[in-house]
């Protein structure tokens, strides 16, 4: 299982991508405005598998980090791409989105991997 770990981890955030970033990419530019719950269950989802791949230690826990911590950034970079081929003006501060999508994603992704390392610290110690 640990020869495949990475292929774990890069599978799960895949999914996350996919997940969260479906309902983001059909929200108009406008929309995303006004509120992001469309995205509610692929955030949920992100945490979940954070939690589950270091539980189950497929991989370094800075790894899993490190991948999932990336996943929000890529949502937003494709939703920058598929506008700014429509409307090249409509992301005029993009750096910045990728920088508070980062920030978002490390919200769920870094209490998710703690939580995961004190449970199985605590697993470890039954």
């Amino acid at each position: 299982m640990k020869n495949l770990g990475l292929v774990w981890v890069l599978l799960a955030c895949a999914v996350v991508v996919l997940a969260a970033g479906v309902p983001y990419w059909r929200l108009s530019y406008d929309e995303l405005n006004r509120g992001h719950f469309a995205v509610l269950p692929g955030a949920l989802l992100l945490g979940f598998l954070t939690l589950v791949l270091v539980l189950t230690e497929v991989a370094a826990v800075k790894q899993i980090a490190v991948t999932m911590l990336l996943a929000v950034p890529v949502i937003v970079c494709v939703s920058v791409i598929k506008d700014t081929a429509a409307d090249p003006t409509s992301h005029n501060l993009w750096p910045f989105e990728l920088v508070l999508a980062a920030l978002s994603g490390a919200v769920i992704v870094l209490p998710a991997a703690t939580l995961g390392v004190a449970g199985r610290w605590a697993m470890a110690r039954t």
